[in-house]
Parts: structure tokens; sequence; C-alpha cells
């Protein structure tokens, strides 16, 4: 989805939960006092809480979905990560808030005020209008890919479960069960922390770059290895970047094939992995022609300049000099293994090749680095 699209339907669905949150502050607030009932009127100052998260939300969808530019490579998925840490947060201390409050009320031997009809009434339009929100915002949340909003839409079922508590008080005072309402507040509270928990240690781990799970990475890589000219893999990296699946592999492919097929596999498995793993928004693929993950057998061989100069000290009086620029080198199991391009002219000049080519081995046998010398004669 686009960015510009995902922030402009996380804009929409929050404004409407803001203007939600304010009618319900309000009401409850209003009809807390008038109808002698604190905990309605405890429940529209939560409601009032809920607008500062929504103002959280809002600026954390407006910076998170933008694009990624110089300075964020990846994007700017992680402001939104971290704005549900904060969320979390929130949720934790609304949570022992109202654990805090009703155990208070419970060991409290004061009677309590019987509330006025119509504070119940409040609270079941709360209710309903929260479990509304909250189904409408989880459903745009898991659309656009964004923890969160599905975040935000549990804090709607937290507002409504939290009316339901105040359903259960002005009941439970009408009947004579004062304290009930206040046992129950502490299975909300309850709730409210283990979402609170199930957020932020989601969110944490995307934040310090926890991999995806085994059963996502098994999939990947039966991706990889179902691509022709891939021999193995490893190095299998991942990251979670606001909900958005970035990669890094390293695929190992003949060692003799040309750079240009060994990037166009390359690219067959990017391809691949973009077409069938959902959420996956950039893979960099790494193409070896040998399995170097525990070790580099290769790492510290001459470059190529390094040893064009010691072939010339060496082969000097060597017609081969002159084609020097058109050799191809393996980096292979801690040696390099050279082809020299010879022209065909040369066979037919009676040049006896495998005289030539032990020259040229010969000349460098005291180079434990170099390994076979092989003569291509080509038109």
């Amino acid at each position: 989805m686009e960015h510009s699209t995902r922030y402009h339907e996380s804009r929409r669905i929050t404004l409407l939960g803001a203007g939600k949150n304010t009618l319900l502050a309000l009401m409850k607030i209003v009809f807390g006092i008038t109808g002698h009932s604190h905990a309605l009127f405890a429940d529209g100052i939560h409601s009032l809480s809920d607008l500062l998260i929504d103002s959280l939300v809002l600026v954390a969808s407006r910076f998170g979905s933008k694009a990624a530019d110089h300075d964020h490579p990846y994007g700017h998925g992680r402001i939104e990560t971290a704005a549900t840490v904060l969320l979390a947060f929130i949720l934790l201390l609304a949570g022992v808030g109202i654990i805090y409050n009703a155990a208070a009320e419970v060991f409290d031997s004061r009677a309590v005020t019987q509330p006025s009809f119509y504070v119940l009434l409040v609270a079941l339009f709360s209710v309903g209008i929260n479990e509304i929100l909250f189904f409408y915002t989880k459903r745009v949340g898991e659309r656009v890919k964004s923890k969160l909003l599905i975040a935000n839409a549990w804090h709607h079922r937290s507002d409504s479960a939290s009316s339901v508590v105040v359903l259960m008080g002005v009941a439970a005072a009408w009947f004579g069960y004062g304290k009930f309402d206040a046992m129950a507040a502490i299975v909300v509270g309850l709730m409210i922390i283990h979402m609170a928990w199930q957020f932020g240690l989601t969110s944490v781990r995307e934040l310090v770059d926890t991999g995806l799970d085994n059963a996502v990475l098994a999939e990947i890589k039966m991706v990889i290895q179902g691509v022709p000219g891939v021999r193995a893999l490893h190095q299998l990296r991942s990251r979670l970047v606001g909900g958005a699946i970035f990669l890094d592999v390293h695929i190992q492919v003949s060692p003799f094939i040309s750079v240009s097929e060994g990037h166009a596999i390359g690219q067959q498995v990017h391809y691949k992995i973009m077409q069938k793993i959902a959420d996956v928004v950039d893979v960099t693929v790494h193409i070896d022609p040998e399995d170097d993950e525990v070790v580099a057998p290769s790492r510290g061989l001459p470059n190529r300049d390094e040893l064009i100069n010691l072939l010339k000290q060496r082969w000097q009086q060597q017609p081969v000099l002159a084609y020097l620029d058109n050799m191809v080198l393996h980096y292979l199991s801690g040696k390099l293994q050279l082809e020299l391009h010879l022209p065909m002219a040369w066979v037919k000049s009676n040049v006896d090749a495998h005289e030539l080519q032990t020259q040229l081995q010969q000349a460098v046998s005291d180079q434990p680095n170099i390994g076979s010398i092989k003569l291509m004669f080509v038109l």
C-alpha cells in the first residue's frame, strides 16, 4: 500500500476515534457528576486520556508513513513502532490505575451512593460505540498493516471494558452488591495489562531487530532453493520496520559462471521472494561462489593488480603478458585459479600449449596462493 494512502486511512480512522472520545468524555464527566457515579466520572477521565493517545497515533502515522530517504534508508516505520511502545506503556499505567482504585474501593468500608438510572444508559451507549470503533479500527489497521492502529483499536475495547465495569457497578449497587464492580474492575485491569504487555513486547522485539519466526524463514528458504542456479544459501537475516519485512541473504552459485549470470540468478531470488512472501518490501542478495559462512578461505589473496605485477616479473619472456587484461580469476578454496584467454592462431603456429602451461606454472611454483593455470584458446 502506498505511503500516502496508508497515512490517510490511519488519519481518517484516528480522527473518528478522537471525535468519539471527545463526545464520550463530555457525556461521562457531566452525567457522572449529576448522576452521582464516581465510576462514570472516572471513566470520563479515562476517555480524555484517549484523546492524548489519538494525537500520538496521528503524529506517529504521519511521520511513520513517510517514504525512505537519505537519512532513513529503511523508511520511517520505526517511528510508529516506538509510538506503539509508548501506547503500550500508557495502557499499562491505565490497567495499574484501575486495579489500584478498585482495590482501594474493595477495602473501603463506606457505603456506596446509588447512581441515577441514566448512568446505565450512558454506559451502554459507551459500550456500543466503543465496540463499533474497535472492529472498524482493527479492520483498517489490518488492511494497512499498522500495529499502532491495531493497538489503538484494542484501546477502544479497553474503554468499552471500563464502561462494562460501570454497568456492573450500577447494577450491583441497585441490588445491594456495591463491591462487585470493584472486583470486576480488577479483572479488567489485568486484561488491559495483558494487552499492554503483548503490544509492548512485540514492538520492543522489532526495535531490537528480532528476526522473523522460524515458520516464515522456512518458507523463504523454500522459495530461494526453488530458484534454478542456487546451490545453497546461508546468512539469511530479517528485520521488521513498522510491519514491513527487509531481508538479506547469501546464495551460493557455480563459481565458473559469469558475473552477469550470477547477478541474474540473484535477481530471480529477489523477484520470487517479493512475489510469494507477504509484507516483504526489499531483499538484498549477496552472490557467493563458495560457502563462506563460517570461514572465508579466499580472504587475503592478492587482488588483480597485485597479481598482474607479480606475473609481469615472473613471466617477463612470455608472450602471454600482452593478454593479462583478459585473464579470468577464480578465488576458490583459498587459492587463485587463472584462466588465460589466448588467440587460436597460436595453436595454428604449432605452439606447444602443454609446454607453455608448464613453463608458466613453474615460474610461480613458489607462490602458494596460485593454484592451477588454464590456457583457453579463442578465435
